[in-house]
């Protein structure tokens, strides 16, 4: 059975055994992973329920990590920061020669009916974290990047979500309107619209050496909700 691109995707972030992963915040790529066999912790300041049987939650606040060093093989920051302290706290917890791993996505703005689109909601500004993060701490090795596109079909409801997600903070709810018919114009015959994603991957290996040994974690570990 071939794996589709997503599963690619996410044992690419970890690499090629099973792991000890803390995702940080409580998004889809966790629950794929725990699905795949690693070990899972989802730590951040969303975390508000248990919602797999399978992983451990922690709600945590700020850049400070409330775990031991040496914790983890793999970290996953989705939003990568960039201060010298939250590099500084992944590298920590993370085992000699383990991950940090980030991902990020764009839209292809190429199609016609995402350039209309485009035109009626504007966009909301993406946040690509630059690869060259990891090095600016000294902390890491060199990075490894990794890109996949993808194509997901959107029917009516999902253009007027994906439309509300993305657009620019100044675009009011009044444009939606115009999204409607942006997708009779476009998707009426077939019911639905192509989007292509491209997934932009990007790990390091920590480098210990450079680290402080007199960091320690808080003395609160809030685990999870079982």
């Amino acid at each position: 059975m071939n794996d589709s691109p997503e599963d690619r995707t996410a044992k690419w972030l970890v690499g090629d055994r099973l792991a000890c992963v803390l995702h940080l915040g409580d998004g889809s790529l966790a629950y794929q992973l725990a699905e795949q066999g690693h070990e899972v912790v989802i730590a951040g300041d969303d975390v508000t329920a248990s919602r797999h049987p399978d992983i451990q939650y922690v709600r945590s606040a700020g850049e400070r990590l409330p775990f031991l060093g040496d914790a983890f093989d793999v970290v996953i920051c989705p939003e990568l920061r960039e201060s010298p302290s939250a590099l500084a706290e992944y590298a920590r917890v993370l085992r000699p020669d383990g991950l940090l791993s980030t991902i990020s996505q764009r839209h292809d703005d190429s199609i016609p009916w995402m350039r209309k689109l485009r035109e009626i909601t504007g966009v909301r500004d993406p946040g690509a974290t630059p690869v060259d993060t990891f090095g600016a701490s000294g902390l890491f090795h060199e990075v490894e990047t990794h890109e996949v596109g993808t194509w997901e079909k959107l029917d009516l409801p999902g253009l007027l979500r994906f439309a509300q997600e993305t657009k620019h903070p100044t675009v009011g709810e009044a444009a939606l309107a115009q999204v409607r018919d942006l997708f009779m114009a476009y998707g009426a015959q077939t019911g639905f619209l192509r989007l292509r994603h491209e997934t932009m991957c990007a790990r390091a290996r920590v480098d210990k050496s450079g680290l402080s040994h007199e960091v320690e974690p808080p003395d609160t570990m809030l685990l999870d909700f079982r």
